[in-house]
């Protein structure tokens, strides 16, 4: 019998679902893990194996059909960085995670503090003073205990940079200074690493997609303007919007799918309710 057999013929919770004319098949979480735990399977292996089955966990399955099985499979064998586990990376890891990206490396070495409760995600009073990424790991896999999650409690610069790019296929801007932006810029560009930049203020925000062969993508965001401020002000709906356009474009980029914001700038503007997209290059 093949793995594949074998797993459907234990699974007493597979069921049968059609959705949208598309059909496939689902067991119970706990069922999967089960049967993986006896096999010796971590519980990543265990996810993937089903997926590769033809086989959604449960607490997948309403991704379908919107993704096909192959699809998320591919998402969930994908590895993103987000850097900066604030307003932004916040919003963007619980997303990523929902979504069912397997493998996230989460980089911030800052704490929360009680200016971070209007606007990020994994800031609450039982957590202040706690460091931004371990919190947001933490939290991660209480809820999605199969995710991989690699917790970097540190800032990553221009030295420490590469090595972490080299393991991942997206990375996520979510960070909070210019000089590290552009840092980010430069290293992923020499890395081949794509990066979904977002960036907000007050009821402003922008999203960008930067690839590898763009060049020097940092003058045409932000100019060379020396008195541009890294303070970050801005309140929950506009940040949690930029994140999910983000994290939307992160989907595409590890799918394939043709991109919204290559060469291109999203514009949000909260007062109107308006998004423009703008030319960049």
């Amino acid at each position: 019998m093949t793995p594949k057999t074998i797993l459907t013929a234990c699974l007493t919770s597979l069921q049968r679902l059609c959705r949208n004319g598309q059909e496939t098949r689902t067991a119970a979480d706990q069922e999967l893990l089960a049967w993986g735990g006896a096999q010796g399977m971590a519980p990543w292996q265990i996810y993937e194996q089903a997926l590769a089955a033809d086989i959604w966990p449960v607490s997948l399955e309403r991704n379908f059909p919107t993704l096909t099985t192959a699809e998320q499979l591919q998402l969930w064998r994908s590895r993103v960085l987000v850097l900066g586990l604030g307003g932004l990376g916040g919003f963007q890891a619980s997303l990523l995670a929902r979504l069912g990206v397997g493998r996230l490396v989460l980089a911030d070495g800052d704490t929360f503090t009680l200016s971070n409760l209007n606007r990020q995600l994994f800031a609450s009073p039982q957590t202040l003073g706690q460091n931004k990424a371990k919190v947001a790991g933490r939290q991660l896999n209480l809820s999605h205990p199969a995710l991989q999650v690699e917790v970097i409690d540190q800032f990553l610069d221009r030295q420490s940079l590469p090595g972490v790019l080299a393991q991942v296929q997206v990375a996520l801007d979510a960070l909070d200074t210019l000089a590290a932006r552009r840092a980010l810029f430069t290293t992923a560009r020499t890395a081949g690493v794509p990066v979904v930049h977002g960036a907000v203020h007050g009821v402003y925000g922008q999203v960008a997609t930067i690839l590898p062969q763009d060049g020097e993508a940092f003058p045409a965001l932000y100019g060379s303007d020396p008195s541009l401020s890294d303070i970050v002000v801005g309140i929950a709906p506009t940040v949690c919007l930029v994140a999910s356009l983000q994290v939307q474009e992160a989907c595409r980029l590890l799918l394939g799918w043709p991109l919204a914001y290559h060469r291109r700038l999203a514009h949000v503007d909260g007062d109107t309710g308006r998004l423009e997209i703008l030319p960049l290059f």
